[in-house]
């Protein structure tokens, strides 16, 4: 598991780098890896970074963690971190953010198959 999620990380960053501006609105960015074949409870992980939705807050994002498990409809998503353009990429560059995104895939896996 930690290999998949060091790799979204890093592709995540990149696109965090090209793609989100320090101010304002931006199509949201993503990373989506097929786990179907690990047999951990989920078809998709999902990291992805997003606008708050808040008026007033048009500087802030989210950094999310996703996981659905295809065909179902379900799906389940938390905040890794809220913060400005800079405050995602420094955490995206933090080396714990690999084991703190595993104990919230496990949380998330759970609460799928609730």
């Amino acid at each position: 598991m930690r290999e998949f999620l060091e790799m979204m990380i890093q592709n995540l960053r990149k696109q965090v780098e090209e793609k989100v501006p320090e101010t304002g609105e931006f199509p949201v960015v993503y990373e989506r890896e097929d786990v179907k074949e690990r047999r951990i409870g989920a078809s998709h992980v999902i990291l992805k970074v997003t606008n708050v939705q808040v008026k007033g807050s048009e500087d802030e994002r989210y950094l999310e963690l996703a996981v659905v498990n295809y065909p179902s409809p379900y799906g389940a998503e938390t905040v890794i971190k809220l913060g400005t353009t800079q405050q995602i990429k420094e955490e995206l560059e933090k080396p714990e953010l690999v084991e703190v995104l595993q104990q919230r895939l496990k949380r998330l896996i759970a609460d799928l198959e609730d």
